[in-house]
């Protein structure tokens, strides 16, 4: 699993201030985890409940009439969850970092927590500073009412080799507009996966339990629906219902459109790491 990193923070920086010492207007990097089951995605919006929106409702005795500055390493889908989920953050007022995380978590609601916080570098964005995204999709392959919160129940048993295969198709460059859509009008829909995997995780839930498949994609970013249309085409070749050429075709013919792979739902979608340049880069 990839581990975050980050750029020196400015307290690793020649003539830095003393240890534990923040500067006024200091840059935050925020790693959250959250159950997205009541979430709206991320991104605020009037009249629902997101991310952002109780995040800056967590900062906002602390930040007083600022507004501060916010970005984040991924837009996730309504009820979707994260493990690993980045935000960078700008206060006028300098945090300890350990005290910031204390006092965010103290207000923040029992489904989301910021898990640590550290010092960024200057100008830290969490999305354009971000080299590689992991995402793992969540399946049990029958009725696991325990699991149908965050994984997808599936039908039919899954052939594994299939979808194995299936998976190796999508490493490397691709035109992925077959899959999903740009975050920006027109932008480019063009995609580099890293790394590709369809595992079986057997003994989940005690007593006989049940046995979970876990598809994992790292790449260098995502586009709108990537990786939840990846897991819907995943699973169907897995059921026999279409041919891993499909999938080839799909990328083959990307500029003409999305291919009408079944999205699979939200709540099997977990966010699970985003990784930044090493310190010295």
């Amino acid at each position: 699993m990839p581990t975050p990193t980050v750029r020196r923070s400015a307290e690793a920086q020649p003539g830095a201030r003393a240890a534990g010492e923040v500067a006024p207007g200091a840059w935050y990097r925020l790693v959250l985890e959250y159950d997205g089951g009541a979430f709206h995605g991320w991104q605020r919006q009037p009249g629902l409940r997101t991310v952002e929106g109780e995040l800056r409702a967590a900062l906002r005795p602390l930040c007083g009439a600022e507004e501060p500055e916010l970005t984040a390493a991924s837009r996730t889908d309504a009820g979707a969850h994260a493990h690993g989920q980045v935000v960078g953050l700008r206060t006028a007022r300098p945090w300890p970092p350990d005290t910031l995380r204390r006092a965010v978590g103290a207000t923040l609601p029992p489904d989301l927590t910021v898990s640590s916080v550290t010092v960024a570098a200057e100008g830290f964005h969490a999305r354009r500073d971000a080299v590689r995204r992991t995402y793992r999709y969540l399946l049990v392959p029958r009725r696991v009412p325990i699991a149908r919160r965050y994984a997808w129940e599936v039908a039919a048993p899954l052939d594994l080799a299939a979808m194995r295969r299936a998976a190796a198709l999508l490493g490397g460059r691709h035109d992925f507009a077959a899959f999903g859509r740009s975050p920006r009008p027109g932008g480019s829909t063009v995609r580099t996966v890293h790394e590709v995997s369809v595992r079986q995780a057997p003994g989940l839930g005690g007593g006989e339990g049940f046995s979970a498949v876990i598809i994992e994609v790292t790449a260098d970013a995502f586009l709108q629906g990537m990786m939840r249309s990846i897991a819907g085409a995943l699973v169907a070749v897995g059921q026999g219902r279409i041919d891993a050429s499909r999938i080839a075709e799909a990328l083959s013919r990307a500029a003409r459109g999305r291919e009408p792979f079944s999205v699979a739902p939200a709540r099997g979608l977990h966010q699970w790491s985003v990784t930044y340049p090493e310190a010295a880069q």
